[in-house]
């Protein structure tokens, strides 16, 4: 049997600290344009959100920013402006005290409205939407619309804090708005031990045995395609690098935005929560093949044809383990499982949930066959059990 890993990275093979500081410094920098104190946004929040499906960073700042003008202009409504600099300019002038929002609170009532466990950004809108005034609607529609473009404000900036001002200049060849450093390269800290990653690659020595890195932070294009990487952050290529996964395939945002220009989608429709990335990543795990890993998954999704790397699967039985700290990147990778089997592939499939927080592992629980604290835990007992 052939037994391919599939490894999330933020909350499992790395720590994700440097995203939590830029986002602490994203809603900082939000609420500072408005007049309002630091939010200090905490662990325990952060943890919340990501078990609320909030897991990626451009979500949690849009909605969290998104919440402080909401109820600032519902409280003083007469401090809108006809644009969104006007109206943090009339903010910040005003007098008026704002208490803290209760984040927890509304973005576990986001939740309750996203039961499928789909896009949490549409939800987080028309949440905050229902709360507003339609005058709002244009504003919050700045800051939820797309969180996947650099014009969006919340994204921009955070993408600052993320890469430092020399990366952001670099990544998407314009001018960083303000200095900063990258908190990523100076924050982020690896959660696999050294033992553990020696075992690893011992273990994947076996010709039956494969392993790939998939995660929803932004990346360059696929390692083997010819294309340019303005516009593509690296930050999952630093979190393989942290980790020092040389010649470990990786399937990051920016393969699914490569991928998705070539079949007119969008990237969201593709990455996890949704089956692309990871039929993409488990062809990738068996073949080292990213870019025609993408094209085979795409082409299982859009025409139900099993081809490239992914038909590799057809020539013996397989199971495949992900590693998540998210229900999404499970539900996305069994979706994917499902969708293989349909085509003839003969599949097992397990999750193993990791995180020490108490509400992510009760989410977790829901949908995964184990979870443990940490993904040393959780790897040395499945390679323990692998044939």
């Amino acid at each position: 049997m052939r037994n391919i890993l599939l490894f999330d990275v933020d909350g499992v093979l790395i720590h994700p600290e440097g995203y939590k500081v830029a986002l602490r410094r994203t809603i900082d920098y939000f609420a500072t344009l408005m007049g309002l104190p630091s939010i200090n946004f905490t662990d325990d929040e952060i943890s919340i959100f990501e078990a609320c499906g909030l897991t990626n960073e451009w979500d949690s700042a849009a909605f969290a920013v998104g919440l402080l003008l909401t109820q600032a202009l519902i409280r003083q409504p007469n401090l809108q402006a006809d644009t969104l600099d006007g109206t943090f300019a009339n903010m910040r002038k005003s007098t008026n005290a704002y208490p803290r929002p209760d984040f927890v609170g509304h973005v576990r009532r986001v939740a309750a409205r996203n039961l499928n466990g789909d896009a949490p950004t549409p939800h987080a809108l028309a949440y905050l939407q229902e709360s507003a005034r339609t005058s709002i609607y244009p504003f919050l529609q700045m800051f939820l619309g797309d969180i996947y473009s650099l014009d969006t404000p919340t994204t921009r900036i955070q993408q600052v804090h993320t890469l430092g001002s020399e990366g952001f200049a670099k990544t998407y060849d314009i001018s960083a708005p303000f200095e900063s450093e990258s908190a990523l390269l100076v924050h982020d800290v690896p959660l696999l031990s050294e033992a553990s990653k020696t075992s690893l690659f011992q273990w994947r020595e076996h010709p039956s045995h494969d392993f790939v890195v998939f995660t929803a932070r932004p990346s360059l294009p696929p390692a083997d395609a010819d294309s340019s990487p303005v516009g593509y952050a690296p930050e999952g290529d630093f979190a393989v690098e942290l980790l020092g996964f040389h010649n470990v395939p990786l399937i990051g945002a920016g393969r699914m935005q490569w991928l998705a220009s070539h079949y007119n989608r969008t990237p969201g429709e593709y990455i996890k929560p949704y089956p692309v990335q990871a039929l993409a990543a488990i062809g990738a795990a068996i073949s080292g093949q990213e870019a025609a890993s993408l094209h085979a998954a795409a082409l299982l999704f859009e025409q139900k044809r099993l081809t490239g790397p992914l038909f590799q699967l057809t020539q013996q039985p397989n199971r495949v383990t992900v590693f998540e700290d998210s229900t999404g990147g499970i539900r996305a990778t069994r979706l994917a499982v499902e969708l293989l089997r349909e085509a003839g592939v003969e599949i097992e499939f397990q999750a193993i949930g990791v995180s020490p927080h108490a509400d992510k592992q009760a989410a977790l629980s829901q949908v995964a066959n184990q979870v443990v604290d940490d993904v040393n835990a959780g790897l040395n007992a499945i390679i323990n059990v692998v044939e």
